[in-house]
């Protein structure tokens, strides 16, 4: 396994809770998985196990999943975004310190958001110091102040490169022409990829074929594929069964099998992946379309689960 998708695969089942039983991190793992593939329903008995027995990452994404299944912040997510506060997530106090939140509307936060606000600068600050490389990225979120984006960036936090790429790529940024956004916008996705940032390896892919870099596009497809992104394992699975070919050779059997998983994850382009599928399936016989599911479940075992890759701290 490359050290890029180590690193992806270490993050995705994570590191080891030495206070959380073997159960209780099993069903932290797939309760992070699957809210990563939008699960955000399905996702929330296994994240409030963990999440009970006081794993920071479950309470924070517990509460994330709860506010997003209703569209809005409940007391329920409320009370664990606070137990993630209280352990120190940044992000969990940014939530608190919300003005659309219960916090900012109700005001039934045990402090005030100026409170969440204040402390997640200083916990930020105090962990740059450090060179938390996390919390330059999440400085960025508390003040809003580019400088962060581009300390994290420079430090050399994948997050923060990406962030640094899409703040350029939106316009944001003084620079002398247009080419010399662009190559910034360039240079910065290059760095988050060549750090195991998926999303970031995809844009680079896209970047390539735009410049018709054939060779850099296959490696920048196959990588974000192998890190897990759902968009790049369906879009690496049709170019590899030739429905439209850069430079791949023909395999149908794994193409079959990187699009079947994505459709059966049940993606917003499950229409568009199952009529890939359709093109596929007939020029296969039913023994290799056998072969396909099977390399579709080797895949899993394997590789990172599938994610959508949405932001920590997003809408």
């Amino acid at each position: 396994m490359s050290r890029v998708l180590t690193l992806i695969f270490c993050t995705f089942v994570g590191v080891v809770n030495a206070g959380l039983s073997p159960q209780q991190q099993a069903a932290r793992d797939h309760g992070l998985a699957i809210y990563k593939q939008g699960s955000w329903i399905d996702s929330q008995p296994f994240l409030r196990e963990a999440a009970e027995a006081g794993d920071r990452e479950a309470q924070y994404y517990l509460g994330e999943a709860l506010r997003l299944s209703k569209r809005y912040m409940t007391a329920e997510a409320q009370k664990w975004y606070q137990a993630a506060a209280e352990q120190g997530d940044i992000h969990a106090m940014l939530r608190l310190a919300s003005k659309r939140d219960l916090c900012g509307t109700l005001e039934t936060c045990s402090q005030d958001p100026d409170y969440w606000r204040q402390r997640a600068y200083k916990e930020g600050l105090e962990r740059t110091k450090k060179g938390d490389l996390q919390a330059m990225s999440q400085m960025y979120a508390v003040t809003g102040d580019a400088d962060w984006l581009k300390k994290a960036a420079e430090a050399g936090s994948p997050i923060g490169q990406y962030q640094l790429a899409n703040y350029y790529k939106n316009g944001k940024g003084w620079f002398f022409s247009p080419s010399a956004r662009q190559e910034a916008v360039e240079k910065w996705y290059r760095a988050a990829a060549e750090n195991g940032q998926a999303n970031a390896m995809m844009r680079s892919y896209e970047i390539s074929i735009a410049k018709g870099d054939f060779e850099a596009a296959r490696k920048w497809l196959k990588m974000a594929a192998e890190a897990g992104l759902v968009d790049a394992v369906s879009t690496y699975g049709a170019k590899l069964a030739h429905i439209s070919d850069i430079g791949y050779p023909l395999d149908r059997i794994k193409g079959y099998a990187l699009v079947w998983l994505v459709v059966n994850l049940g993606s917003p382009t499950s229409h568009y992946d199952q009529d890939v599928l359709n093109k596929i399936a007939p020029k296969m016989t039913s023994a290799q379309l056998e072969q396909a599911r099977a390399y579709a479940e080797e895949w899993k075992r394997t590789h990172p689960p599938l994610s959508f890759f949405d932001p920590r701290f997003g809408f």
